[in-house]
């Protein structure tokens, strides 16, 4: 078993956490190309962005900027995301990420936004400083200078970034970037619509207080941890979440949903931020490592929401699959009391075929409530009165979730599962994975092809979630078949 002492480093921490109580049409081609027909291509126009179940707008190109005929804001020269109600596409339904005035697009609003890297269409405008803010990782420097460049038309800093910003093709790291959040006092905030270019895998963002300087720090080539469990970044703040894909962000809708009046989550003033962010590039060209996430300010904070991280932590040292074997990772938390689940994704790698989460009822009913079969594309799921998500379709084998707003009740427990195939026959679904006997077992490791693991994230208010536990309870057959 491969054992180190960050692995050592990152179960204590976890215990202790556990003890305190949370591209153009081009680039789509390239992409699909490169991945060799393995799961669904998360930029395929007939998907849904950001895992919400939200159709496409019924634009020509995704990718492209919003023609001039169809544009509901003056777009161009445009500062600010405004917010409000008014979309920036009057000929499409709102999106979350193509159609969204919290979010509006940089190829939409920045006239002769071009960089050389994919993701271009994952930019996005801050919010008016009144009303909330931007934080973000960009080669120019912090977030006051990168916008002061991107305002003047100034693109220049893309042109050839250090070396430390680039991931060429076939390059997989997971590493921490450190920078100071603007606002002098502290806030509550609502909305967020995350974003980061095409080949990130993961960003996962802490607060912190801290010495250690901005940028990125360097782990000898290792993999980093996250914030919460780096005993060496400093005092742990909040967790601002994070995000799995280029694009995420919540409410899914336009409008607030009627029960999450009052919602709010809590930013302290001017923390120092640590971005956890795990890049792979399975493409033929560089990669960008960049990215974006507004937070828009809450004024009507009444009900408190909370990030949860549901990371058992003896799968760091005890996760090991044989090549050619099959392994259920069955975890679990037991409700003791009244929760709202807000919404759920799932994380794991290439080797799980299967990503299930089901409550067990008190009165001994089991609800499927999340299930997924693309770890290339994993999806967001929102439970609440509006957003209508895909529908849970496990005969077929498609990703999908119930709808509506959920409640965990004491006495319930909230189970989920990663059924990992590691096999030859899975191995030959894309051409990028080795093949089972060449790595020999699978560990825990951030490492989309040579490792494993199966991790919950996800939002609850009227309480908290702490970390799961290991879970030997008969699966349901839904949590263990697969494509």
């Amino acid at each position: 078993m491969r054992l180190n002492m960050k692995r050592l480093m990152l179960v204590v921490s976890l215990m202790v956490a556990a003890c305190g109580g949370e591209a153009a049409k081009d680039i789509k081609a390239a992409d699909k190309s490169a991945r060799s027909g393995s799961d669904a291509n998360p930029n395929d126009d007939s998907s849904t962005t950001a895992g919400t179940g939200a159709p496409l707008p019924s634009m020509d190109c995704p990718t492209c900027p919003i023609p001039d005929r169809c544009q509901g804001l003056s777009l161009k020269g445009l500062r600010y995301s405004p917010g409000g109600s008014t979309l920036p596409n009057k000929c499409a339904p709102f999106h979350p990420t193509l159609n969204n005035p919290y979010a509006i697009r940089c190829i939409d609003a920045l006239p002769g936004f071009k960089t050389k890297f994919p993701g271009d269409q994952y930019c996005i405008l801050p919010p008016p400083p009144e009303l909330g803010m931007q934080v973000g990782l960009h080669p120019q420097g912090d977030t006051h200078a990168y916008w002061e460049a991107m305002w003047a038309g100034d693109y220049s800093g893309y042109d050839n970034p250090s070396r430390e910003w680039v991931l060429m093709p076939g390059g997989e790291v997971t590493q921490n970037y450190m920078t100071t959040a603007t606002n002098t006092e502290a806030k509550n905030y609502y909305r967020t619509y995350f974003r980061m270019r095409t080949g990130s895998h993961h960003n996962i963002v802490s607060m912190h207080m801290s010495s250690t300087p901005d940028g990125w720090i360097n782990n000898g080539g290792g993999e980093a941890l996250p914030g919460p469990f780096d005993l060496s970044t400093g005092t742990l703040i909040g967790v601002l979440g994070g995000q799995q894909r280029p694009d995420d962000g919540t409410p899914s809708t336009l409008e607030k949903p009627p029960e999450d009046e009052g919602l709010y989550l809590t930013f302290p003033a001017a923390p120092r931020l640590l971005f956890n962010m795990h890049h792979f590039n399975v493409l033929d060209t560089p990669v960008l490592r960049e990215g974006w996430s507004n937070i828009w300010y809450e004024p009507d904070a009444k009900t408190y929401a909370s990030w949860y991280m549901g990371m058992e932590p003896t799968q760091i040292v005890t996760l090991n699959v044989p090549a050619g074997k099959a392994a259920d990772l069955h975890y679990a938390w037991k409700i003791g009391q009244e929760l709202r689940l807000i919404r759920v994704f799932g994380h794991r790698h290439f080797w799980t075929t299967n990503f299930s989460t089901w409550i067990k009822r008190a009165t001994g009913d089991t609800e499927l409530i999340y299930q997924s079969y693309d770890w290339f594309d994993m999806p967001t799921f929102r439970y609440d009165s509006v957003v209508q998500n895909p529908p849970l379709n496990p005969a077929d084998k498609i990703d999908g979730a119930v709808s509506g707003i959920v409640k965990l009740h004491p006495g319930d427990t909230m189970h989920f599962n990663c059924h990992v195939d590691f096999s030859d026959v899975r191995a030959a679904q894309d051409k990028n994975a080795p093949a089972p006997a060449k790595i020999g077992a699978l560990h825990f490791a951030n490492e989309a092809y040579n490792g494993e693991m199966c991790i919950q994230y996800g939002n609850v208010s009227g309480g908290s979630l702490g970390l799961p536990a290991v879970d030997t309870s008969p699966l349901p057959d839904f949590a263990s078949a697969t494509r």
